[in-house]
């Protein structure tokens, strides 16, 4: 391990390995990111990871707009390929006049951003996503860049073109440790050796606050579990021919993309469960909460309505993370 480097970037979830790439974009070289198992082992394995272009203001919408065009280049990488679903399209369905005149405002606000959302009426809606039912809807703003991408690739496919720009990357190295010299800088302590470094960065996720503890900081932050689920194949998208478009749905608390030949479903929980409040285990690694399909009974009701396939579907897998 080495003993200096001018950032220390700890966490090696989708914020840690894009922090790391960034910084040696920016030609940062002397970089280090340490994470405590492998990288995604906390949250970022399991991640939806939708990959829209919507945002609330321009700034987001810009912030999102580098981030379709970089994985567009990771994954059109010939020697490294990774898992994009590129240009699905998505639809954030509305059901009121109001809502819509929020969609206008949003499109016309990304357009100055040189992004182009549609504002569609409810019969387009159901002509592009052949899936949804039309009542008690008005209609809804289309993103045509929306998609989804491996969480998993995308995190070791920044940390490999860091790595080729002079970054370092060190798993299984947990930091037990951390001391600030009197000149601002620091010593990062970890089971396998000392780092000095001028810059930490804690990207720990959901361990955020145990890295922040040993900085004298607590962090306003509160993990909450969060669950999905995906479906078995569902015979309507294999005979459809073509993939279906991500559906947003602030009607009925729920969204969904397709994954292989049926759907995962996410829900906008709006009794969430916080979780790991009182401490988290060392060894919550790579792994998930208990399911708890009850916590989200009446979300579910409005997703049937919305997309009666539903309501056939298998259920191939539940994600309580």
């Amino acid at each position: 391990m080495q003993k200096h480097a001018r950032v220390v970037v700890i966490g090696g979830g989708i914020a840690g390995c894009s922090t790391l790439y960034h910084l040696t974009q920016e030609g940062w070289s002397d970089v280090v990111l340490l994470e405590r198992n492998d990288l995604t082992s906390g949250t970022t394995w399991h991640s939806a990871a939708q990959v829209t272009n919507f945002g609330m203001n321009q700034t987001m919408v810009g912030l999102k707009t580098h981030s379709i065009n970089l994985y567009k280049e990771l994954a059109n990488d010939s020697a490294h390929p990774i898992n994009y679903n590129h240009a699905d399209g998505g639809i954030r369905l509305a059901n009121t006049e109001q809502q819509m005149q929020g969609y206008r405002h949003f499109a016309s606000m990304a357009r100055g951003m040189g992004v182009d959302f549609e504002v569609i009426d409810a019969k387009e809606c159901k002509r592009r996503h052949p899936l949804i039912s039309t009542e008690n809807l008005t209609g809804g703003l289309w993103d045509p860049l929306d998609g989804d991408i491996d969480p998993y690739q995308l995190c070791h496919s920044l940390t490999r073109r860091a790595r080729k720009a002079g970054a370092e990357v060190y798993t299984d190295t947990p930091v037990t440790a951390l001391e600030q010299y009197k000149d601002g800088t620091w010593k990062v302590i970890t089971e396998h050796g000392e780092i000095d470094c001028d810059i930490i960065v804690n990207a720990c996720g959901y361990r955020v606050n145990e890295v922040g503890a040993m900085m004298g900081v607590h962090h306003p932050v509160a993990s909450m579990e969060h669950q999905y689920f995906l479906t078995e194949d569902i015979p309507e998208i294999v005979e459809a021919g073509q993939r279906m478009p991500l559906l947003r749905c602030p009607i009925s608390d729920y969204y969904c993309r397709q994954d292989k030949n049926g759907l995962l479903i996410g829900f906008y929980e709006q009794n969430c469960k916080t979780w790991g409040m009182d401490g988290i285990d060392p060894n919550f690694v790579n792994a998930l909460c208990p399911d708890d399909l009850e916590r989200v009974t009446d979300v579910l009701d409005g997703a049937f309505e919305r997309m009666p396939v539903l309501m056939n579907a298998g259920i191939r897998s539940i994600i309580n993370g």
